[in-house]
């Protein structure tokens, strides 16, 4: 697999969050990406055709860049809490991810934080580019 540097790891990270699945050519680093077809209807996929049958006919060739799993964003938003020093904003999210629908709650509080919510995003960011950092190192 040829190496990626940052910049077309982010590329891939944002096509991820906006519900794109991401496949890299092993050789020649290409990115395609297409729509999660779990998120999309095939109606919505059409303009993608010629790319989702690209990587069908060919798919020894592609890697398919993981996604994020649900337990991993929860222990990254565990490291965030874990290193916040105010207390009082400390202990609600610890409050918060220990009850039900921890993420739709720790979202709400994040955005109404003021400077916590862009350093959530830029800590988020980093985990998460390491994290795919972690997967590329796997592939063989």
């Amino acid at each position: 697999m040829i190496p990626l540097n940052d910049s077309q790891l982010k590329d891939i990270l944002d096509q991820q969050q906006i519900g794109m699945s991401c496949y890299v050519h092993r050789q020649t680093g290409q990115l395609i990406t297409f729509p999660n077809l779990d998120q999309f209807s095939e109606l919505e996929t059409r303009e993608w055709q010629a790319d989702m049958l690209q990587v069908e006919a060919f798919a020894e060739q592609y890697w398919q860049v993981p996604s994020l799993s649900s337990g991993d964003t929860f222990r990254f938003m565990e490291q965030f809490v874990l290193q916040q020093t105010e207390e009082p904003f400390r202990s609600k999210l610890l409050v918060i991810l220990s009850r039900p629908k921890p993420f739709r709650h720790y979202k709400d509080v994040i955005d109404r934080s003021g400077p916590y919510r862009q350093a959530w995003f830029a800590f988020r960011d980093e985990q998460t580019l390491a994290w795919l950092k972690r997967q590329l190192s796997l592939v063989d």
